[in-house]
């Protein structure tokens, strides 16, 4: 059952890294600081009771229609408020909802924090250990990784090298060189005259030399190369009619690329989208069921560890929401997030997500769609190879 929308709601997902603004506010004239005159501004944050920014809150403000939210960081800002005494008010499903009062003054900013205290019981946490549970089709090319026969190029290297072409990736490999003939370049390996065999996500490409080239480098999640016969894993040696002795190369495509959506002016965010959803009883809390939705834990899918945090041992955190469907599905246009630690450990969870399979919630006997704020942690291991 898919998500049912008033006309008018937006499924596009806030950046992570922009600040609500709230323009035009005006005081009743009751609350009017007594002869002040002009306008003044607020700049605030929502933080937990741990200190942790809190994103996607809605942020409203006593006697204006105006809403905001706050940001990555928990940040807020109102802008041109008629100076007097301003209630501010904080929202986010899954904590009580507070308030501060503040008194603007003309021409300056004021400061304002709220703290919100947790109240639903969060689901247990997915726990990333380094790279040791690494399911799917990549699973082999990152326990390879981790052996170190071969030289490998993780999707995270491609984007930072930003390539021209595929071969640009190969003048670094050692024992590699790329020839140029005509228009075309070629890559040769420890002196053979002949082409590598290329495989491309699990099977070989026969028809002769493959132009690397004819490829955006881009394009691919994990490159896998081997200059030599001897250190070719076994599943990849090929047969009667296929040869490692000039070396292989192994591509494995991005599948599925998530491309966040463009967000028209005045589009709802997805906290906001899913907090109007909530009002509306089109989706539920998970106090408002009789059982909850939860992982399917019999098809766990953990994300990948990001390749530059896993080299350099960062650990990370990220609360992340989104709805599930009737069906047990995850709607990833309503996903974001409650708090982060980095932002590459945000797109690792929103990427594992649209595999994740949960249990769908039941209220009243049938199921139904409803919010799930799900916590992972990634946890670093002493296996990690520094590259």
């Amino acid at each position: 059952m898919k998500i049912v929308r008033p006309i008018g709601f937006a499924s596009h997902r806030r950046s992570l890294v922009v600040a609500a603004i709230v323009s035009c506010l005006t005081a009743s004239a009751s609350e009017a600081q007594e002869g002040a005159v002009g306008t003044g501004g607020v700049k605030g944050t929502v933080r937990d009771s741990s200190g942790t920014p809190v994103e996607g809150a809605q942020i409203s403000v006593t006697g204006a229609a105006m809403r905001g939210e706050s940001g990555a960081e928990g940040e807020f800002q109102l802008a041109k408020a008629t100076a007097g005494p301003l209630t501010i008010h904080a929202r986010r499903i899954g904590f009580a909802p507070d308030s501060v009062r503040v008194n603007v003054l003309a021409g300056q900013s004021i400061p304002a924090d709220i703290t919100l205290r947790r109240l639903a019981i969060e689901l247990r946490p997915v726990v990333i250990l380094g790279r040791k549970e690494i399911t799917g089709r990549m699973a082999g090319f990152y326990q390879r990784l981790a052996r170190g026969h071969g030289h490998f190029i993780t999707r995270q290297q491609v984007e930072k090298r930003n390539p021209s072409n595929m071969t640009d990736l190969f003048r670094m490999i050692p024992g590699a060189r790329v020839e140029t003939r005509g228009f075309n370049n070629s890559v040769r390996f420890r002196g053979q005259r002949c082409a590598p065999l290329t495989w491309l996500d699990g099977s070989p490409l026969y028809a002769g030399e493959f132009d690397l080239d004819s490829v955006d480098p881009r394009s691919f999640e994990g490159i896998e190369i081997y200059s030599g016969a001897a250190s070719v894993p076994a599943e990849f040696q090929g047969g009667r009619n296929l040869s490692s002795a000039c070396g292989t190369i192994i591509l494995w495509s991005r599948q599925g690329e998530l491309k966040p959506k463009k967000r028209k002016k005045g589009d709802l965010s997805p906290a906001a989208e899913i907090a109007q959803l909530v009002q509306q009883f089109s989706v539920f809390t998970a106090d408002q069921v009789d059982r909850p939705a939860h992982v399917d834990s019999t098809q766990l899918t953990r994300p990948i560890y990001p390749d530059s945090l896993y080299q350099n041992m960062v650990p990370g955190r990220v609360l992340a929401e989104f709805v599930v469907d009737a069906k047990g599905d995850v709607n990833l246009d309503t996903f974001n997030v409650v708090n982060a630690t980095h932002p590459a450990f945000v797109e690792a969870v929103r990427y594992s997500l649209r595999n994740q399979q949960f249990v769908p919630a039941v209220r009243k006997g049938i199921t139904v769609q409803q919010v799930v704020q799900l916590p992972f942690t990634f946890v670093p291991d002493s296996s990690a190879r520094r590259r």
